[in-house]
């Protein structure tokens, strides 16, 4: 087995009692995990593992700092977000390799959205200007794709219709 941080002798560990390790790991190695407008700056681990009846558990938690975009406005900002994980391995595996299971706790740190700031205005559907640092005086009145049922009359079910006499 190839020597790497991330991989461990399952009896060395369980002649331990347990282990516990922390990381920095090269922003590189995990890059390709995230999105291209998504940037990982630092990526930090802790792991302990404990020792039970007839398997190990890990349990570990993934510190990212990653550079990304305002959703809205699509200014640059940093954040640091973490997730933690945990993995069982029985007492038949001869190495804990624990690359995937970092990898993929690393991958979901990216928010689907993120703000610069909760009040953040975005930017202006009709002239593209940052609204935060200026406004315009563009219209973007949009007539609502249900304005069509605004004169729509509906019967409401289980109500008899009245007969004219």
């Amino acid at each position: 087995m190839e020597h790497t941080p991330l991989v461990f002798k399952y009896a060395e560990i369980r002649e331990a009692g347990g282990h516990r390790e922390e990381l920095s790991l090269e922003p590189a190695l995990y890059a390709d995990a995230f999105e291209p407008q998504v940037k990982l700056k630092k990526l930090d681990l802790e792991m302990d593992f404990s020792v039970g009846g007839d398997s190990i558990l890990l349990e570990g938690r993934v510190r990212g700092e990653l550079e990304m975009e305002c959703s809205r406005c699509g200014e640059p900002l940093t954040r640091v977000f973490e997730d933690s994980f945990d993995e069982v391995y029985p007492d038949t595996v001869e190495y804990i390799d624990t690359r995937e299971a970092v990898r993929e706790t690393a991958a979901l740190l990216a928010p689907l959205k993120v703000l610069c700031s909760d009040n953040c205005k975005g930017r202006c559907l009709v002239c593209g200007i940052d609204r935060n640092k200026a406004t315009c005086s563009c219209r973007t009145d949009k007539a609502s794709p249900f304005e069509a049922l605004r004169d729509l009359k509906v019967e409401k079910p289980g109500k008899p219709r009245k007969k004219k006499l």
